[in-house]
């Protein structure tokens, strides 16, 4: 089984609602036009044999478009008609320039909910697949009409897939513009190159669920999916450990605090546990195995020609290909990792074992490391380090250890030392004292701790007299919580600077444990003794 067709059975395993709309899916067969007819039985029939909930919507009116764009928000897939004529007896809710009746029905409606759903950034950088599946012909006119459409509307990222002309597609949104062929009745009509865009009722689902799969094909995107797979599967086993039951016992907690807001943190902490553990429960350590690692290497290694140009220091001219079977002996587990990259890579042309010996370190990053060069591997140091990697437009944080911020007033970077118990439960109007470290902006090939959301380097300054007090003000709620300055989010310290208040920009927060590794650090730094002692003797322990 190829590393595509593992995709696919995940994916497939996921997927479970698909909505269409189409203004003739109950209405009678028309001869005279039946490529624009749509069989819901046999849609519905073809998806439950594929074990998906399958809804079919039929507008009437014009306000049934803003209820079915509600409804298409929350399935997994979306499969809209290009031509859609409804009764427009109803005032439009979706844009009052409509009002007006719509001259030509083709790609109106359509074009409308498509904007409607990717509108908001959230939309834009969430996972979508939306096929407009219809009985046009005119297939490549219509994908240009969508990109058109997206790019007057503002929103930003999408362009027509060099690879297949019929695709509209962003980062993480791919619109599929597909023929119906009822019966076969329309494939003929197509150019010959747009043919194989014609998809039979039949192979409707296993399209979807290919074209889903395509993207997310990826190893962590696969263990993603069988994650959320899961935690479906087991909704409602959640459901029963946060019983009802359990109420009084919440609300005895709450009226003990000072701030119900803890309470609430509390919720948050231990849903998030309870994830943890059914995926534990579900053996989620073992769903990337050796087998799906290694259709993964033979797909992606052999697409590029298992060549790697190598970035070792002085080595930075020298190529070298390494084989499936090599680069999965590397991902073995073993006492010595440098023993390992010598006697899987030594032997290889145009290596030697000085020189693995030396940098095998960065031949690891050469080899497992794609078109983005380093951006992907920071792009995991940002999932491995950030505590929030999303962000809904309404999140306010709140300074507490951990966050990282930058100052309005000279551009230096900060990172807050002050525990969690001190850094909530404070009195509205208190002035209360944070601790801060600061990190400094270093260049590409300097040693780094961490890594902002636009990509900057950061480096901690472990010097104990390094340490900032800064004063801020708390909120109602008992924290300092940042405020809203059109798109940034700000922390705005309480005394008056000569210039004005000094204002510190929010950058990301830090997990935990990484926070806390600081806070140790500079603990560490405390206990340290100075003394004058021979020369002789101290430069003898270097």
């Amino acid at each position: 089984m190829s590393f595509r067709d593992k995709s696919n059975e995940i994916a497939n395993e996921f997927l479970q609602t698909v909505v269409f709309l189409d203004d003739k899916a109950y209405g009678t067969t028309d001869q005279a036009d039946i490529n624009h007819d749509f069989d819901v039985k046999s849609v519905v029939k073809s998806f439950a044999r594929n074990k998906k909930v399958c809804s079919v919507f039929q507008p009437e009116v014009e306000s049934d478009i803003g209820l079915f764009t509600e409804i298409a928000q929350k399935a997994d897939v979306v499969v809209l008609d290009w031509r859609i004529i409804i009764n427009l007896d109803n005032i439009n809710e979706l844009d009052d320039e409509d009002d007006a009746e719509v001259d030509d029905p083709n790609g109106h409606y359509t074009k409308q909910i498509i904007n409607k759903l990717l509108e908001s950034k959230s939309s834009q950088n969430s996972l979508k697949l939306i096929v407009v599946y219809t009985g046009n012909t005119e297939l490549l006119e219509i994908a240009a009409s969508i990109s058109d459409s997206l790019m007057h509307a503002g929103i930003s990222g999408f362009s027509i897939n060099q690879d297949d002309e019929c695709c509209v597609n962003s980062h993480s949104c791919k619109i599929l513009v597909r023929a119906k062929s009822n019966g076969g009745h329309n494939r003929g009509q197509h150019a010959p190159e747009l043919r194989e865009k014609s998809v039979t009722y039949e192979e409707l689902p296993e399209f979807i669920n290919s074209e889903f799969a395509e993207m997310t094909n990826g190893l962590l995107s696969n263990f993603a999916l069988k994650a959320l797979t899961a935690i479906r599967e087991n909704s409602f086993q959640i459901i029963n450990v946060f019983s009802k039951s359990l109420d009084y016992a919440y609300l005895a907690n709450q009226s003990l605090l000072i701030n119900n807001h803890d309470a609430n943190e509390l919720l948050v902490d231990l849903i998030g546990d309870t994830f943890v553990s059914i995926l534990r429960a579900n053996d989620a350590n073992s769903l990337l195995d050796t087998e799906l690692i290694n259709t993964w290497l033979d797909d992606n290694l052999q697409a590029q020609e298992q060549r790697k140009r190598s970035n070792a220091g002085q080595f930075e001219d020298s190529t070298f290909a390494v084989p499936v079977a090599k680069a999965l002996d590397l991902l073995s587990s073993c006492n010595d990792v440098q023993e390992k990259f010598v006697d899987a890579l030594a032997d290889l042309e145009n290596l030697s074992r000085r020189n693995v010996e030396k940098n095998y370190k960065a031949y690891a990053f050469d080899i497992f490391s794609d078109s983005q060069g380093n951006g992907s591997h920071q792009e995991y140091a940002k999932l491995c380090q950030h505590k929030n990697l999303i962000h809904s437009e309404g999140y306010i944080p709140f300074l507490s250890l951990g966050t990282v911020v930058k100052s309005s007033h000279d551009g230096k970077y900060f990172v807050c030392i002050q525990q969690r118990c001190d850094s909530v439960r404070i009195a509205n109007g208190d002035i209360r004292r944070f601790l801060f470290i600061s990190l400094d902006l270093v260049d590409n090939d300097k040693p780094f701790d961490f890594i902002t959301p636009s990509g900057e380097k950061l480096y901690l300054n472990r010097k104990t007299y390094d340490l900032k007090t800064i004063k801020f003000l708390a909120s109602d709620d008992g924290s300092v919580r940042a405020e809203r300055d059109q798109d940034t989010l700000i922390f705005k310290q309480f005394h008056q600077m000569e210039d004005g208040i000094e204002s510190f920009e929010y950058l990301f927060e830090l997990k935990e444990l990484y926070a806390q590794r600081i806070v140790d650090d500079y603990s560490s730094g405390l206990s340290r003794v100075g003394l004058d002692e021979p020369e002789w003797v101290r430069l003898s322990k270097r």
